[in-house]
């Protein structure tokens, strides 16, 4: 039998604090009309098998082994599971979609995960699992599992139409509820992707409404459009009737980069400023995932785990994290290096799942572990991850420390 290859590294990985992801099947049974995860999978000999929701998911018995015995079957992943980081569940699908109620691999492994007491952070848009006692019973109490449920509007006839197969705004609200009365590790409110025209007319109540039901925190990022993808292309006309003006010529105009178009920070500040504050009125947790802003998070987990999780904290949202509560609102290298150092000593061009296939990239990378990439990555501010042009000057190079690498001065929001 064929089975799906999972875990993988973040392309994120620079500034993620959950770098190791997920995911229990190759495909999804939703049919979000924005899903980033088709541009990755759709393409190529594959593209046919992920348009027609053929499936395979992980091999169980593999997954197990490398939990248990991480030095012999883990590989590039031994010393993060080691370390007993979070891992995050529902990368590119959803782990407890209708391919779940088929074949149940995700309760499989949620029974040996609570055996061995592993800290998880999931993704989904799924509820009916929260109406199953077989899957209550092992969250209940677990206090080291979080679950974020993503809801980007209360209009439930615009989300019928953009989330397809997915279940109403009001069951996934209910879902929060049901989790968090559970005792588990919390729920959050992933309202990601943020669409201006079907997000903004509701997002303040919808923030409001998580937080009734016992949401404690919210993470947000705006919509980024990949207009080189014939998929996207083929739905504008429905995003341009749903949002009510010419959805990719706004992207174009309010944009600063071309290919992949993502909104401008000037665009997005006063929702974020919106959003804060509600956050900030009502006592939940503010976080963005988006680059513009991150320094608004609460802390250095941009997808909303509590301070005093057991994440990754060799990335850059924390160091952003880190100069904005300074006292001279510095960052060194120094700071975040050490989780960096442990957990990324493996060659740059053979990270599981991560995108090293430009030929420029590879030749100029091949011979460096992920952890001198990293380096490299902090002390290069002209590079697309590097803090400076990441965070769009959030933080700002000024002047190195004495083993040569660059310190950063926050210049993020103050709001």
């Amino acid at each position: 039998m064929a089975y799906y290859q999972s875990p993988r590294w973040s392309n994120e990985i620079a500034d993620c604090s959950m770098p190791m992801t997920f995911d229990t099947y190759s495909n999804c049974s939703f049919g979000c009309l924005y899903c980033f995860s088709q541009f990755q999978r759709a393409i190529g000999g594959a593209k046919d098998n992920y348009l027609a929701k053929e499936v395979k998911n992980v091999n169980p018995d593999r997954i197990k082994k490398m939990f248990t015995d991480p030095d012999k079957y883990a590989g590039q992943f031994a010393t993060y599971i080691k370390q007993r980081k979070v891992m995050q569940w529902g990368g590119l699908s959803d782990q407890f979609d209708g391919f779940e109620r088929k074949f149940g691999v995700t309760l499989d492994l949620l029974r040996f995960f609570k055996e061995i007491d592993y800290p998880l952070c999931f993704s989904t848009k799924a509820t009916w699992f929260t109406e199953d006692e077989r899957y209550m019973e092992l969250i209940r109490g677990q206090k080291n599992w979080n679950f974020k449920f993503s809801i980007i509007t209360l209009e439930e006839e615009k989300a019928r139409i953009i989330e397809k197969g997915v279940p109403s705004p009001q069951k996934r609200l209910d879902a929060i509820e049901r989790i968090a009365n559970a005792g588990a590790g919390g729920a959050t409110l992933r309202l990601r992707p943020f669409i201006i025209g079907i997000t903004t007319p509701t997002y303040l109540d919808l923030i409001r409404e998580a937080g009734k039901r016992g949401a404690t925190a919210m993470s947000t990022e705006f919509m980024c459009v990949e207009q080189r993808s014939n998929t996207l292309r083929e739905r504008m006309p429905i995003f341009n009737q749903l949002c009510g003006f010419d959805f990719m010529a706004f992207y174009k105009k309010y944009s600063v980069s071309s290919g992949y178009l993502r909104l401008n920070r000037k665009i997005k500040e006063p929702f974020m400023r919106n959003m804060k504050q509600v956050c900030d009125e009502i006592g939940m947790r503010f976080y963005v995932s988006d680059a513009h802003f991150k320094e608004l998070c609460c802390n250095g987990s941009c997808c909303g785990l509590p301070a005093d999780w057991n994440y990754s904290k060799g990335q850059f949202c924390e160091a952003l994290q880190i100069a904005k509560n300074a006292a001279d609102h510095t960052v060194r290298y120094s700071d975040i290096c050490k989780d960096i150092d442990l957990l990324h000593q493996y060659d740059w061009g053979r990270a599981t799942g991560y995108n090293a296939n430009s030929s420029e990239r590879r030749a100029k990378f091949m011979d460096m572990s992920m952890a001198n990439y990293m380096r490299w990555l902090w002390n290069n501010p002209q590079a697309g991850q590097s803090p400076y042009t990441l965070f769009e000057g959030a933080l700002v190079p000024q002047g190195k420390d004495a083993d040569g690498n660059l310190i950063y001065h926050y210049n993020g929001a103050t709001f």
